[in-house]
């Protein structure tokens, strides 16, 4: 039922479209890049859990938002929001950086909230200026991250709609020589590093606490620091002395495999971007295909997850609109293609179609499974079928969800 039902509202929403979109012409839109460093920005070069950097010219998102303030050194923590034990996570990935128009992190946890998600996952970025560097830096304003202030009212807001919340600090680099990224960081002096590093995190514990996130990732794809497995366990035993949620770490789909410190924390976060097939652009797989390989990843993941005894949690699974998205879910990097919503709403629905019996509102596999972020809600652009990013909004994908959801309500 699943599948005709996902098949029919693409059919009849990708119909619904093509006369508006044959009377626009094609935008070319340039995405946010990680290393935008065209405007000003304020900088914190040590973060400190007793102040609200960057708030002096920089308002709330909700000026009554209901918030309290550490003093001192004394966190003060809000209870967090969490489903119950046996409720899975299903929500999407809000990336917190650009903060040109702030209110639109409301809007979109409004409508996350509406359309019948249960939880939120929030990346804002730290930053680095290249793989060498052994500073870490919080850097709020226009261009950068949400100040401290601006990121508890998007977690108080999320709470107040209902949803649980996972806050996922990621590493960006400003100025990256060659291929660079965090995946592929090499400092000079390692000490200095990790130091800077756990300062960075005290800035986000902070947060999270305040904030009342149900989850705190204390990493993400920080590939090259992962087989320093001391290192990250007494980073993560800071961790633990400071916050009262759940804690996890988020590695690559092809690199899970490699840290073995999943003991010392919750959840298993996997960042999920399989290739699908092997298929040229220019032909489309089978459905069947599609659910096939996903039924491999999924035994694959949960496997690994029972051996470590922690549940799996996916924190992002995502297409990008493009032809190749299936094959390389990965490369959101456009260079002047068409959009292709069929290929991205094709993922969703081969994603659904194998995890669907996990994502039940009470899964009796909540112990393997903990849930699923979809990447992204994008906050700036509408979507439609001129966007080729990831986005959902305006597209098939979207309507392929609300199907799920839909029947996902019904089997309360």
């Amino acid at each position: 039922m699943l599948r005709n039902l996902a098949r029919l509202s693409i059919a009849v929403y990708v119909l619904s479209l093509l006369g508006a979109a044959l009377a626009q012409n094609a935008v070319s839109k340039s995405r946010p890049s990680s290393g935008d460093v065209k405007r000003p920005a304020v900088t914190i070069e040590q973060p400190e859990t007793s102040a609200a950097p960057g708030t002096t010219d920089t308002p709330p998102l909700l000026a009554a938002a209901p918030t309290t303030e550490p003093s001192g050194n004394n966190v003060v923590s809000v209870s967090p929001m969490r489903p119950g034990p046996d409720q899975v996570l299903i929500g999407f990935a809000l990336n917190a950086h650009h903060t040109d128009k702030p209110e639109r992190f409301i809007q979109a946890i409004d409508d996350i909230a509406a359309a019948g998600f249960n939880s939120v996952l929030i990346l804002t970025p730290a930053f680095q200026r290249d793989g060498a560097a052994q500073r870490i830096r919080i850097e709020t304003g226009p261009g950068r991250a949400p100040t401290r202030q601006q990121l508890i009212d998007i977690l108080s807001h999320a709470r107040a709609k209902g949803l649980a919340t996972t806050l996922m600090p990621v590493v960006l680099l400003t100025d990256p020589r060659g291929n660079e990224w965090r995946g592929k960081i090499s400092p000079d002096n390692w000490d200095a590093w990790w130091a800077s590093y756990q300062t960075t995190l005290d800035y986000f514990l902070d947060v999270a606490n305040v904030g009342g996130a149900s989850v705190l990732c204390v990493g993400s794809e920080l590939l090259s620091t992962e087989k320093q497995t001391a290192r990250w366990e007494s980073l993560i035993t800071h961790a633990r002395s400071r916050y009262t949620g759940r804690l996890s770490y988020s590695t690559n789909w092809d690199h899970y495999h490699v840290p073995t410190f999943w003991s010392k924390l919750d959840l298993i976060g996997i960042n999920g971007y399989w290739d699908l097939t092997t298929l040229t652009d220019a032909d489309k797989p089978e459905a069947a295909k599609l659910a096939q390989r996903w039924r491999q990843i999924r035994e694959q993941v949960l496997t690994f997850g029972n051996g470590q005894n922690k549940p799996v949690l996916l924190t992002e699974i995502g297409y990008p609109t493009l032809p190749w998205s299936l094959r390389d879910p990965w490369n959101y990097i456009a260079s002047g293609n068409k959009p292709d919503p069929q290929a991205q709403a094709m993922g969703y629905e081969a994603f659904l179609s194998t995890w669907h019996d996990m994502l039940t509102p009470r899964s009796s596999d909540v112990k393997k499974f903990a849930g699923v972020f979809f990447y992204e809600w994008d906050l700036y652009y509408a979507g439609g079928q001129d966007d080729t990013g990831y986005g959902v909004r305006g597209k098939p994908a979207l309507e392929l969800l609300k199907t799920f959801l839909s029947e996902r309500q019904k089997a309360r």
